[in-house]
């Protein structure tokens, strides 16, 4: 998960508290994190708080990445021909020199068949993409299917525009149905290999998800990513945990957590001080101190925000004597 490095002995006086010392402070027994059992899949239960809320599955052990994906399909779309291949080849040479007025009088034979090779013929330039995917949007409000938003996703995540694509899915996302998520995902799948694409754009869905607290949407996401041979990115998960661990559901953030360390996602100290925080959110505070006290031993020291994360743990369970002595291990590692 982190690279080896040597551990650093830590200074201790007698009176201080160390990081090997630190699970002898607490005099309760070590919590069982036993969070995917050894089976084909493992259901997570939420509390119905909203309605993102309910029930999903995750798979079971992976194995690291020693997974069988399922092979990528080979979607194709008709080639244009006759009035719609001559209406493509003259509504790119407009767009292409910026003829915005030209183009405007062609608005009114524009079809999703003809916006999506428009889209295919500029795909490379994300800045053209994205200019005559909003010119659209203004001349045909809602006319573009999944099928063409799928292809400027394509073409801004493949050009790092995650900002630009995240604010399309949202808009997608907002007035969301049931089957939307599922059809999505289906239209960018089946778009991929047509658009040259990049597994950056299932990254950015499963983002925009964790963004707008949107749990099942997030979890299925991460799940049928998997199941084609993708991960999405640390960054990624961490922005996940984030969103579960602020709306109060730490033991889904555990389970998520797990699930990351079974798919080999490498972790950084960011992911582990938002276990750590879970952890003691749930008053799992000896497993919290566990993991505080293996940071150094995978080449991952222990930060500011992680003594913070566990003294704020314990002094929310009250026990101020653990809290103090959490203080003053900080400061002997000039960590204030």
């Amino acid at each position: 998960m982190f690279n080896t490095v040597p551990r650093a002995v830590l200074s201790a006086r007698s009176s201080a508290l160390t990081t090997s010392s630190i699970p002898k402070a607490l005099n309760q027994p070590t919590p069982s994190l036993t969070l995917f059992a050894k089976r084909p899949k493992t259901t997570i239960a939420f509390k119905k708080k909203d309605p993102n809320l309910g029930h999903f599955t995750i798979p079971g052990k992976l194995q690291g990445r020693n997974w069988n994906p399922i092979p990528l399909p080979h979607k194709t779309i008709l080639e244009p021909r006759g009035q719609d291949l001559d209406y493509v080849n003259v509504a790119h040479s407009h767009l292409v020199h910026s003829d915005w007025a030209k183009l405007d009088r062609l608005a009114s034979g524009l079809t999703p068949f003809r916006a999506k090779h428009i889209l295919l013929k500029v795909q490379e330039d994300y800045v053209l993409s994205l200019e005559f995917f909003n010119w659209v949007e203004v001349q045909k409000p809602g006319f573009h299917t999944l099928a063409v938003h799928s292809i400027i996703l394509h073409n801004l995540t493949k050009n790092c525009k995650f900002k630009s694509a995240e604010s399309i899915l949202m808009k997608i996302l907002q007035p969301s149905s049931i089957d939307l998520p599922s059809k999505l995902f289906e239209a960018i799948l089946n778009s991929f290999r047509l658009s040259n694409s990049l597994p950056r754009v299932f990254d950015s869905l499963f983002k925009t998800y964790a963004h707008m607290n949107k749990f099942r949407n997030a979890t299925e996401t991460f799940c049928r990513m998997k199941d084609y041979g993708f991960l999405p990115t640390v960054e990624s998960c961490n922005a996940y945990l984030s969103s579960l661990i602020s709306m109060n559901r730490a033991d889904i953030a555990l389970a998520i957590y797990k699930e990351m360390q079974q798919s080999r996602i490498s972790l950084n100290i960011y992911t582990v001080n938002m276990f750590i925080g879970a952890l003691c959110k749930l008053g799992k505070l000896e497993k919290a101190v566990e993991e505080f006290g293996e940071l150094e031993g995978k080449g991952c020291p222990p930060t500011v925000a992680s003594y913070n994360t566990l003294i704020t743990g314990h002094c929310n369970q009250g026990l101020l004597s653990t809290t103090m002595k959490l203080k003053n291990l900080m400061e002997n590692n000039q960590m204030v």
